[in-house]
């Protein structure tokens, strides 16, 4: 009998408000996700991330319509499908499924199925007490005599499913949906709590009372906490839980209950679970003795990252170790002692660091780092040796006296695996890291979660470190030999104390950023320096650009020749804004220099029909006039070359009315040589094509203007690309070492030479060659633009100057994204154009450095394995 022939007033009743609050509640989502998207673009000090966080918001705000009206249907279908499914208990038995079928999935069902895993799993935490609730009055409404979770029509795998069939049917990429998922969980969790805490008031305001749970045992004992709810299907039929941890089962579709209780013969099932690791509460899986005992991580990483991160079953791994551990620490702390540490070959590392040092900083393959390989004894000395940092992991797993401080001590070394092998970071910098695992331990014991936790000092620390450490590229460099040695100093001080809490981390930390900033105030003045120079280059543009305006709008403009209006919009302007930010004093409203006042003689001059009334006047007016010109040009910077020609002009139409000066005077000019004077006036060019007939509107500077010395200052100099030859030299080298293809972007490729070999139809290929040709070379230049538009201040590249590679910082950019301004070691400055900026893109003469945190990325690496787990797939190993 389906649910159909069950389904009353109430239920029905509930589906509609399920329906009504689903458009509002997908809307938030939408919002908030939005704004969270954005807000992790902004913040993101990864290039690459910030790409991939911006396709996914465009994508999201392109498809936002189409969620919001397709999320209300599927959520129906899926409700209704529930509604009129037969009950599993009812229905016939199926073929084995769950997460043995995945192996047939290919590789995009999977992914799809690891992302509804993981929406769901987000949304548990914030939905199971309601839910709980939810489950109990539902079934009630449903008319059955005890709890059925897999029965209600609004459990979370109904909604989350109806939310990842609209996402999936998107014509977007796995990647693209898993960031929308992400983004999406935390606020579309919140909008399923409002939705299920409305309908437990509407049914409890109807009088409906909670059903209650029925706990049995089966074969296999209890089934996990809130497994029914989490793993059954549409279909209702169950599956396994999403750690793939249970041990039994409840009555069918019910829950079991908090605490594992039961009727007679539940504690001798206790019993034989205890025996074999695993734990009474079931809500998560517990690894066994030989796998907790271990010296090297046996537990699968989809474990370590659920014990962080899944507060749901935090009980369960903070109960006490199974029977039979110590004596399993104890044979494996002897086995170690039997095996001899070899020796470490100062040679071998001698001639690799050698070999290094010969190549390329930007070609250098990362060198290895391993968690379970001996450091250097001359840098690192007792924790240098692999075995005693064994030996030390050991002795904390022999103290340890709970499930959970043996899973932060195998946290610890999973984590450092990764970040060890992490090869952005430079290997003395991992290798630190790899030195500071006996104080991560120590920690660990007394605080086996803290690297879940943002704001933790040690969490903290090794970010802080990491993030430092990107400012060089070259291990081999002095300066860099001075950041790593007070690093040493601090790992070897946190390492070698007895105890070690969150404190002392947060001193370390602090010590050496008074060391970082110390060192840095040498080249901060210098950097300063420049920075102030082109924030003013900037303001004085933007003056310059509202002076400019201000001239548009002059009456006696017209009339003028065009060269003395572009003249006044390019270069007077400037001169003005100049003088008025250089004289705060005097305010901006007051003329310093007389450089405006001289404006209104300027344009008299020129104007034919006004000169030749009163030429006596122009032999007043030009000395001073010419005067001020150079004065004012002289004091902005700029050349006397950029600016001859416009005098060249200026002369050429003052000239013929300065020739009256062979006439006596000029009054006898004005009483008795009108007419003479005309004539000489006459000699001035024609005006009619240059001469201003409408009052024109000058054009807003692209970039600041920069005087020679202001560039000289900030470096632009310095970068110059090579000239481009077409596209065919893309992908080849430079002539100057440096291979001239975009990292992470694809070189166009060299359009093959057809003529030696003509044959009919070859004019034909050579033309698709060359389409082709062109196609990539434009997809190339777009791929440009957008990495040079999501670069921010801030980020670090590894820029090609005088043959040698730097790595420098974004310190400064134009408002409008026309200038950039990247600072190296020194305060040296490096400033280039957007042009300039895209051609050392290019031919790989500027490469962004992949910035994103370290630790965060090696907790998604768990995060990832776990989500493959959750699937059914073998955890990967996710050592770096």
């Amino acid at each position: 009998m389906s649910l159909a022939a069950n389904t009353g007033p109430l239920v029905e009743r509930s589906k509609r408000e399920a329906l009504l609050q689903a458009s509002g509640m997908i809307e938030r989502s939408l919002q908030a996700a939005s704004s969270e998207l954005q807000e992790a673009q902004r913040t993101s000090r990864s290039v690459a991330r910030r790409m991939q966080l911006e396709d996914a918001l465009a994508a999201l705000d392109r498809h936002a319509a189409t969620v919001r009206s397709e999320f209300p249907r599927r959520l129906l279908a899926g409700i209704d499908a529930i509604l009129h499914a037969t009950p599993p208990d009812e229905a016939p038995r199926k073929a084995p499924g769950g997460s043995s079928m995945l192996a047939l999935l290919d590789e995009g069902e999977v992914s799809r199925f690891v992302e509804a895993s993981r929406l769901q799993q987000n949304a548990m935490p914030l939905v199971e007490r309601t839910l709980s609730q939810l489950d109990s009055l539902m079934s009630s409404a449903l008319g059955l005599p005890e709890v059925r979770a897999d029965r209600n029509p609004f459990r979370p795998e109904i909604l989350c499913g109806a939310l990842m069939e609209v996402l999936q049917d998107l014509p977007e990429s796995d990647d693209v949906r898993s960031l929308w998922v992400r983004y999406l969980s935390t606020p579309f969790a919140g909008e399923m709590r409002a939705l299920y805490e409305a309908l437990v008031e509407m049914l409890e305001a109807q009088g409906v009372e909670e059903a209650r749970y029925r706990v049995r045992l089966t074969a296999g004992g209890a089934a996990p906490h809130g497994a029914a709810s989490r793993t059954t299907g549409a279909g209702g039929e169950a599956g396994p839980g999403p750690t793939g941890g249970g041990f039994g089962g409840v009555a069918p579709g019910g829950r079991g209950s908090p605490g594992g209780a039961g009727p007679a013969g539940a504690s001798q099932a206790d019993a034989g679970r205890a025996a074999r690791g695993e734990t009474a509460a079931g809500r998560g899986f517990v690894p066994r003795v030989h796998e907790l005992s271990r010296s090297s991580p046996a537990v699968e990483a989809a474990v370590v990252h659920d014990f962080l991160y899944q507060p749901q079953w935090f009980e369960t791994y903070d109960e006490p170790l199974p029977e039979g551990y110590y004596e399993a620490v104890e044979a494996e702390q002897a086995r170690l002692a039997q095996q001899a540490e070899p020796a470490y070959d100062d040679s071998m590392r001698a001639f690799e660091l050698e070999r290094l040092r010969a190549q390329d900083v930007v070609e250098r393959s990362p060198r290895a780092v391993r968690v379970d390989a001996a450091l250097a004894p001359a840098q690192w000395g007792e924790l240098a040796s692999a075995q005693a940092r064994t030996r030390a992991r050991m002795q904390l797993k022999a103290r340890a006296q709970r499930i959970s401080q043996v899973l932060g001590l195998d946290a610890v070394r999973l984590l450092l695996e990764q970040v060890a092998g992490d090869g952005r970071v430079l290997a003395p910098v991992r290798e630190a890291f790899v030195a500071l695992e006996p104080a991560l331990l120590r920690l660990a014991l007394d605080q086996p979660r803290f690297f879940a936790e943002d704001a933790h000092p040690a969490r903290v620390l090794m970010e802080a470190v990491a993030q430092r450490s990107f400012k060089y590229n070259d291990e081999f460099a002095p300066e860099f030999e001075q950041f790593m040695a007070p690093l040493r100093g601090a790992v070897r001080k946190l390492a070698q104390a007895a105890e070690v809490s969150a404190e002392d981390f947060r001193t370390q930390h602090e010590a050496l950023e008074t060391g970082w900033k110390a060192a840095d105030e040498g080249g901060e003045a210098a950097r300063a320096q420049v920075l102030n120079s082109m924030q003013f280059a900037q303001e004085r543009q933007a003056l310059a650009d509202r002076v400019a305006l201000d001239f548009s709008l002059r009456p006696d403009l017209v009339g003028v020749p065009a060269v003395v209006a572009d003249f006044l919009y390019q270069d007077w302007s400037l001169v003005i804004a100049h003088a008025q930010l250089t004289h705060p004093g005097t305010g901006s409203r007051l003329d310093p220099g007389g450089y405006l006042a001289v404006v209104s003689d300027l344009l008299w001059s020129v104007n034919r029909e006004q000169a030749i009334k009163q030429p006596a006047r122009l032999f007043e007016v030009v000395p001073g006039l010419l005067g001020t010109l150079r004065r004012g040009l002289e004091m902005l910077g700029k050349e006397p070359a950029e600016t001859q020609s416009f005098f060249d002009v200026l002369m050429h139409y003052h000239d013929p009315v300065l020739r009256l000066r062979r006439v006596r005077s000029a009054q006898d000019v004005e009483a008795s040589g009108h007419e003479r004077a005309r004539s000489l006036l006459d000699a001035l060019p024609s005006v009619r094509s240059d001469v201003l007939t409408e009052r024109p509107v000058p054009r807003k500077a692209e970039q600041p203007w920069l005087a020679r010395i202001e560039r000289e200052a900030a470096g632009f100099a310095d970068v110059e690309p090579v000239e481009e030859t077409g596209a065919s030299g893309l992908g080849e080298e430079t002539g100057d070492g440096a291979p001239s293809s975009v990292s992470g972007l694809s070189p166009v490729a060299a359009a093959p030479d057809l003529t030696e070999s003509a044959t009919p139809g070859a004019s034909g290929g050579a033309a698709a060659a060359g389409a082709a040709a062109g196609g990539a070379e434009d997809d190339l230049a777009a791929r440009v633009r957008a990495e040079v538009a999501r670069m921010r201040v801030g980020d670090w590249v590894d820029l090609y100057v005088h043959k040698s590679w730097r790595r420098a910082q974004l310190s400064w950019t134009s408002d409008n994204g026309s200038l950039f301004m990247f600072v190296s070691q020194g305060g040296r400055a490096h400033g280039m154009t957007r042009r300039t900026c895209e051609k050392l893109l290019r031919q790989r003469h500027l490469r962004p450095v992949d910035m994103d945190p370290v630790v965060d990325r090696a907790l998604r690496e768990l995060a990832r394995a776990g989500a493959a787990r959750r699937a059914g797939n073998p955890a990967p190993h996710v050592a770096g």
